[in-house]
């Protein structure tokens, strides 16, 4: 359960929507607000001392309405003069011993790529406590209605993404064992396959071991659904003889790559987070779910919750 997070801010209007965000997170107990100050390289002679001054009164706004959510709240401002301030980050979410790092990420739209910050990655790359990327899209000016249908209910449909590994199952055992939703979609990705019964066979097993999940799931409480495709690109098929009868491919089969499917099924289903872990192996035989994660933090439309786990 993640009783103490720390909750990092650069002061853009999308860093500090974050606030709002937090108190959906189940068992939250304790906040550590950050601000890292990053000296400018052109600058002779630096003196923080007004700008910490600075960044703390500007984080009192947030500190108090955090406190009327019945929160504890510890501000830091924190300085990174030859360091990257993602390092910075994760030496105080040591310090502070969180067990989830929260950072904000803005989209612009599904056609132009989505947009995620230096900062957020290099957290994402070489952190090491979970991480909690909100995002929302923004269609020109950021307005409240995009960012509440994200936030307002971020825990209500959570997909989980597994390739079946320990390490890849890390985000599901954390939701079960922290109850982080009351309603998860287990997803498998098959990536591999030479011929279309090969494909077949291997969504077979899959959707069988997400049943059995499935299973252990509900006997926790928590309402599961289960879904295994493919990422076989396949072209509308003609079936029949003399009169023929042509045959489109779903929404979920015109995809290719895991990455693809993973986002398209989180639309489609409208899930209101995605949940993987960190690092894993079975979707591609010479790539890990470090990869994945990676591309679904980055691409991804809804929020992210990066699960760490062991390679």
């Amino acid at each position: 359960m993640y009783e103490k997070i720390l909750v990092a801010t650069d002061f853009s209007k999308y860093a500090e929507r974050i606030a709002a965000c937090i108190g959906e997170i189940p068992g939250l107990k304790e906040v550590v607000l950050l601000h890292v100050l990053s000296k400018d390289p052109l600058a002779r002679v630096w003196s923080p001392g007004d700008e910490i001054t600075k960044a703390k009164k500007q984080m009192d706004a947030t500190k108090s309405a955090l406190k009327d959510a019945n929160l504890s709240v510890k501000v830091r401002v924190e300085i990174a003069e030859e360091t990257p301030e993602h390092i910075v980050i994760k030496r105080v979410a040591k310090e502070e011993d969180v067990s989830l790092v929260v950072m904000g990420a803005r989209g612009r739209s599904i056609w132009q790529g989505l947009l995620l910050g230096s900062v957020s990655s290099g957290y994402l790359r070489y952190g090491d406590r979970d991480l909690l990327i909100i995002r929302y899209k923004t269609l020109g000016d950021a307005d409240k209605d995009e960012l509440g249908k994200f936030c307002s209910s971020m825990f209500e449909r959570v997909l989980a993404p597994t390739d079946f590994s320990k390490a890849g199952n890390a985000a599901i055992e954390r939701i079960k064992d922290s109850k982080l939703t009351n309603d998860v979609l287990l997803l498998n990705v098959v990536a591999k396959g030479i011929s279309q019964s090969q494909v077949n066979h291997a969504l077979k097993n899959a959707k069988d071991l997400l049943d059995a999940m499935k299973v252990d799931l509900e006997k926790s409480g928590i309402k599961t659904k289960t879904m295994a495709v493919s990422t076989v690109a396949d072209e509308p098929r003609t079936y029949g003889t003399g009169g023929m009868v042509r045959v489109e491919t779903t929404p979920l089969a015109s995809l290719g790559g895991v990455v693809d499917r993973i986002l398209s099924v989180a639309e489609i289903e409208n899930a209101s987070l995605i949940a993987l872990g960190s690092h894993g192996k079975g979707w591609l035989d010479e790539a890990t779910i470090g990869s994945v994660a990676s591309d679904v933090a980055r691409m991804g439309q809804r929020p992210v919750l990066i699960v760490r786990s062991s390679k």
